[in-house]
């Protein structure tokens, strides 16, 4: 999914880190087949498994980093309403 800046905002900001991203597409039974939690992260990675976009941690990274500085910028946009009000 893409916020109004047409970055993919929503999945950025759902979790914290990449490895959490990724681990959000691994099922059980991926686990139970693979036996290796870190196989099954670079098989979604890769787009083998997974029922979501698949981003690079690059990509997943560069999102977050531009979904942050967007609520940052909209959060000192407001303070400086407020501040021009009073």
């Amino acid at each position: 999914m893409e916020d109004e800046n047409g970055q993919g905002g929503s999945v950025v900001t759902e979790y914290s880190s990449y490895e959490d991203f990724l681990d959000s597409q691994i099922t059980a039974t991926d686990l139970y087949y693979l036996e290796d939690e870190e196989l099954a992260r670079q098989l979604v990675e890769l787009g083998y498994r997974g029922s979501g976009e698949v981003l690079k941690r690059e990509e997943f990274e560069q999102r977050k980093a531009a979904a942050e500085a967007s609520r940052l910028s909209k959060r000192t946009q407001q303070k400086a309403r407020v501040a021009k009000k009073t």
